[in-house]
């Protein structure tokens, strides 16, 4: 069992693939599991296979604000936060390490995707963001600087987070000789909120997918205003959402929900614009944390 490193699963109703990791992981390093679907079942299941393994069921409070959680529980040096529909490779992990003991400082580290490799021959390669999917952060450094912003439910909390390591003089680097690969979707009627997470109905992929669009557009308002002020928060988006105002016109004579997930982007716009909290959440959460 690895001394230095803690591995942090945060997911939503992504069993088939936190088991998977787990039966590959659980015996090399301590993992920390945060299910935001508040799946009793999945925690039982858990607890009864891979002894050491914590679990804490959480009400949907979002990528950010699970992870800071977590980040409060680890106990060792280093923790990498993990996607569940991420492949790990022979030594991802192992070549993480190995050069987060060559950095004195730095914001996070983070591998390479297997098919995008960057085409240089430097192992630590000095990036203005590295890849949200899999992260290694220094326990004590990441919670010095107070992790995520807690505000974002989702989308942009990476951006925010780099964001503020660029600030702060700390730095981010890819590792040249660690890689992963990640399995997303971006079709319409496959959920951007919850991926690669099991759905029972079309409707309720389509609900999620909805209300992926309304925090897209809230957290790109939200982070833009944080960082260069409401004026040119405004001048970003507005072009933008007048564009989909036109294209949600549009729609309502050919595809309704194409025309529903319009309205959705405008009113995440507006509401953030407005100041109100990023409250959405999918009608089919059976826990809402407001």
């Amino acid at each position: 069992m690895n001394k230095f490193l803690t591995i942090v699963i945060t997911g939503y109703r992504s069993e088939k693939l936190i088991l998977s990791h787990l039966k590959n992981l659980h015996k090399k390093y301590k993992i920390i599991i945060i299910e935001n679907s508040y799946d009793k079942s999945l925690k039982r299941k858990i607890e009864n296979k891979y002894k050491g393994v914590d679990v804490f069921l959480k009400k949907n409070i979002g990528f950010g604000r699970a992870l800071n959680f977590a980040a409060k529980k680890v106990k060792t040096k280093y923790f990498i936060s993990i996607n569940p529909d991420t492949t790990l490779y022979t030594n991802t992990i192992k070549n993480l390490i190995k050069a987060a003991n060559k950095i004195d400082n730095f914001g996070s580290i983070s591998p390479v995707i297997i098919n995008k490799k960057p085409n240089k021959k430097e192992i630590i390669i000095e990036s203005k963001k590295v890849n949200g999917p899999i992260m290694l952060f220094k326990t004590k450094t990441f919670l010095k600087i107070n992790g995520f912003d807690k505000n974002i439910f989702l989308y942009y909390e990476e951006n925010d987070y780099f964001k503020k390591c660029n600030n702060l003089n700390l730095k981010l680097y890819l590792i040249n000789n660690s890689y992963y690969n990640h399995s997303k979707s971006s079709k319409f009627n496959e959920s951007l909120v919850v991926k690669s997470s099991s759905f029972s109905n079309i409707e309720e992929k389509n609900n999620s997918y909805f209300v992926g669009g309304w925090h897209g557009q809230w957290s790109k308002f939200y982070y833009f205003k944080k960082y260069n002020g409401y004026v040119k928060a405004s001048i970003v988006c507005l072009p933008h959402i007048l564009l989909t105002t036109i294209q949600m016109i549009f729609c309502l004579f050919f595809n309704f929900n194409k025309a529903k997930y319009k309205y959705y982007k405008i009113e995440g716009c507006v509401c953030a614009a407005l100041g109100t909290p990023s409250f959405k959440r999918s009608k089919y959460d059976k826990v809402n944390i407001y």
